[in-house]
């Protein structure tokens, strides 16, 4: 932890959270993450080493909280009060990087499972038909395990890599590309079908309300320079 010997809260605050990677494994706790490998897979470009070094920074400074996960040698990491009042912290941080820092962004690496992870986040329920809702999306630029399934059952929104056998009401393919440039609110879900960038396959119910329950990221919602440009 870098000392900045100034008598600042700013100072005190940034020489804990602005080590490199820090901030991001703080965001995948929000989102979810709890084991060490949900958290390398969301974020590849982290070593194993720094990301270990990382998480006993923030258990020693209070920030996460590492347990025990049943009686082998497995832990879960769990934000701690402090922790969880990072929150507005990365919200605001994040609405700053989508106003004053974005150019370039989507142009940058993005993973497939962040990406469904994000679009089943923002899937807007109340807007479905009732019953449940079967959405798979093909990545046509990826080799490895290019399709993706989101499921809507009871209400409840789930993230798959495997096709769990039921029917598919909604087809979506594109490239990974595409699809982070469409979350970001770059270019709007219609416009991108009408391109040829993305092709939806599903009946009229889901195509005619497709941008009420096919959500984006609230950072380009949020944002006015998003939709001005």
């Amino acid at each position: 932890m870098f000392d900045y010997g100034e008598a600042c809260p700013i100072s005190m605050a940034t020489s804990v959270l602005c080590e490199r990677w820090t901030l991001q494994i703080v965001r995948e706790l929000f989102f979810g993450s709890t084991r060490y490998s949900e958290i390398q897979k969301y974020i590849p470009n982290l070593s194993p080493s720094l990301l270990r070094d990382r998480l006993r920074f923030l258990e020693e400074q209070g920030i996460v909280l590492r347990k025990r996960c049943g009686s082998g040698n497995r832990f879960e990491y769990h934000l701690t009060p402090s922790g969880k009042a990072l929150a507005p912290v990365l919200t605001e941080l994040g609405r700053w990087g989508m106003r004053y820092a974005r150019e370039g962004m989507t142009d940058k690496q993005n993973t497939i499972s962040g990406l469904m992870r994000d679009f089943a986040g923002g899937i807007n329920v109340e807007e479905l038909p009732s019953g449940d809702t079967v959405v798979q999306f093909h990545l046509t630029d990826l080799k490895d395990d290019p399709k993706r399934y989101i499921y809507i059952r009871d209400g409840v929104v789930q993230e798959c890599a495997q096709d769990m056998g039921f029917e598919v009401d909604v087809y979506i393919t594109s490239t990974l590309p595409t699809l982070t440039r469409v979350w970001y609110g770059e270019i709007d879900i219609h416009r991108a079908i009408d391109a040829g960038l993305v092709k939806l396959v599903a009946p009229p119910v889901y195509q005619n309300n497709l941008r009420r329950w096919l959500g984006i990221s609230s950072f380009a919602t949020d944002n006015p320079r998003i939709f001005a440009s």
